[in-house]
């Protein structure tokens, strides 16, 4: 029981560490991404940083992520409208899923995959919406979850100061992943091995 116990927290300690001195490497650690899936929550995790934005632990289907990213400013401050499972735009593809919250905003969607009630996700949300920094953003898509070529297009058109885009289609300013397109479960361990973080970060 006690070596398990000090074993556990070795592996804690490296774990911080390991976070530690990545995070070193960082020019500065307050920075925001917006991303239309768990991409920007895995960022924050690595390097051991707050979450500094709303898109942590959910995902935005078809073309909703593009029109959120064009009016960020509005969409974050509308209000959240929790939805029935049934409600949803995209019910026939998520309705064999584990249901979990399904929110709103105007004319967009929010799929809190990795939340339990609607009281979580709104109090995160709402909680991280405060600490975004406007003047450090990352927007982030990934040609995923109903995401067409002509989406990637509208957002690579976008007069956005930074954004990065990992796509299956070839699409000029993307990052070309052709294994994206039959991919499932967390992509990071795929697109990572296409580009390199740190320097878009420390460009931020």
């Amino acid at each position: 029981m006690i070596a398990q116990k000090i074993k556990n927290a070795m592996i804690i300690l490296r774990d911080r560490m390991k976070k530690r001195i990545l995070r070193n490497k960082l020019l500065h650690t307050d920075f925001s991404i917006i991303s239309n899936n768990c991409w920007g929550g895995a960022i924050y995790q690595k390097y051991g940083l707050a979450y500094q934005s709303p898109t942590v632990g959910l995902y935005l289907l078809g073309d909703d992520f593009v029109k959120f990213a064009e009016r960020l400013n509005y969409y974050i401050a509308c209000e959240l409208e929790f939805i029935s499972w049934e409600e949803s735009s995209y019910y026939e593809i998520i309705k064999n899923d584990k249901p979990y919250p399904v929110a709103r905003l105007d004319d967009i969607e929010i799929y809190f995959m990795h939340y339990s009630t609607e009281k979580e996700a709104a109090e995160k949300w709402y909680r991280r919406v405060k600490r975004i920094n406007h003047e450090h953003i990352l927007f982030k898509l990934s040609q995923r979850e109903r995401c067409s070529k002509e989406d990637v297009e509208k957002f690579m058109y976008l007069p956005l100061c930074n954004k990065i885009c990992f796509a299956y289609d070839e699409v000029a300013g993307t990052i070309h992943i052709p294994e994206l397109k039959n991919w499932s479960g967390d992509e990071t361990p795929l697109i990572e091995q296409y580009y390199d973080e740190l320097t878009i970060l420390n460009k931020l």
